[in-house]
């Protein structure tokens, strides 16, 4: 099986910040409460976090970074050398970091994805959560099946979102 996600080009010279250094592009912009939870599902806040993909190319990364260590080296022993396994802890250290982001990340999205739809639709989080365990569309589907199952007109709750 071939792998579809093709891994950018290691971007450089970014300004990091001291308190997300790990984070080597931006996070999504999210909108306000204010615009609504279908604008806000439409926007893809509560989406799949980008930091499970950015993890996976550090270790990509990693890999072309201690190939051309080894393709370089003078030495007899390259993978004992301690520089060779700095490439390694650095790459893994920010990995690392991604992951726990991303798993916190997700968490959020779905837990605060439960609780606005229950306050949308006025219903329970245990409704919310049994139909989201076997949902097999989009969030903004998951949306719309919420409304039907509430017993809305569709066509007329579309126009109402969209006013």
């Amino acid at each position: 099986m071939e792998n579809t996600d093709k891994v950018p080009k290691k971007p450089t010279g970014r300004n990091r910040s001291r308190f997300l250094w790990w984070r080597r592009y931006k996070s999504h912009s999210y909108l306000p409460i204010k615009n609504g939870l279908l604008s806000r599902i439409q926007n893809g806040d509560f989406e799949y976090p980008d930091l499970f993909k950015h993890a996976k190319w550090e270790k990509h990364w990693m890999k072309e970074e201690q190939k051309d260590f080894l393709e370089n080296y003078q030495g007899k022993e390259p993978k004992l050398d301690s520089l060779y396994h700095d490439i390694e802890r650095k790459y893994i250290k920010r990995y690392n970091r991604c992951m726990e982001d991303a798993h916190t990340m997700e968490l959020r999205h779905l837990n605060t994805l439960v609780e606005e739809l229950c306050k949308e639709f006025e219903v329970d989080k245990d409704f919310v959560r049994n139909i989201m365990d076997t949902y097999n569309g989009t969030t903004e589907q998951l949306y719309y099946h919420m409304a039907k199952k509430k017993g809305y007109n569709l066509d007329t709750f579309i126009k109402l979102s969209y006013a």
